[in-house]
């Protein structure tokens, strides 16, 4: 028995959105891998003398004395939690945009610019929210000085501090994200309407 057209059709954008998924977390995933030592000593920055009054050392120092006293694989700390969040952020903020999109062009009849970039912030939060845990785990690990793994940092977290923990920080994170999400989807969104309606160019259209 041959496939209903719609069936099919309906095959071709699963696979269509699974690809782009897998490409676009792939992508995030290689960039991540690439600029982990920067975001390692960036948090290292923020938390040196902590509670504390001296002098503030610079990116070089850090980077010096971290390969110095803990050697190069401390550049990689926490690499498991970030390219998990990534992967998993990635595909969430992209992949919820569109559906946040037609709630609004559905419930409101319109999908102007602010109802993108409203669609936008929250994509973005959303995404966050559900990945912070991995954002709280990946800090964590990137100011250990001891080699411990992703889950005997989350189990020493939830032993001495609670489940709760594991969101600490989430909401100025949902807001950054939110509007970080809504500014570059809402303006690509409007950017590609304008070339699309004084260009030739067409939308790519899933068979």
């Amino acid at each position: 028995m041959q496939p209903r057209y719609g069936d099919a059709r309906q095959q071709v954008r699963g696979r269509y959105g699974l690809y782009h998924f897998g490409t676009s977390g792939a992508a995030v995933a290689a960039a991540t891998a690439f600029t982990h030592p920067l975001d390692v000593i960036k948090v290292r920055l923020q938390m040196q003398l902590a509670g504390q009054r001296g002098n503030l050392v610079g990116m070089g120092t850090i980077f010096t004395q971290m390969v110095e006293a803990e050697g190069t694989r401390s550049l990689y700390l926490g690499l498991a939690p970030a390219l998990t969040r990534s992967v998993v952020y990635g595909g969430l903020r992209l992949g919820l945009y569109e559906p946040c999109k037609h709630v609004c062009s559905y419930a409101f009849g319109s999908t102007n610019f602010a109802f993108k970039f409203a669609s936008g912030v929250i994509a973005g939060g959303l995404a966050t929210a559900l990945t912070n845990p991995m954002e709280v785990l990946k800090v964590r690990l990137q100011m250990s000085k001891s080699s411990t793994s992703t889950i005997g940092e989350m189990r020493k977290v939830l032993a001495h501090e609670g489940f709760k923990a594991l969101w600490k920080g989430v909401g100025p994170a949902m807001a950054r994200a939110g509007c970080l999400t809504a500014s570059q989807m809402a303006t690509y969104d409007e950017a590609k309407q304008a070339l699309m309606k004084w260009t030739p160019l067409e939308e790519a259209r899933v068979a």
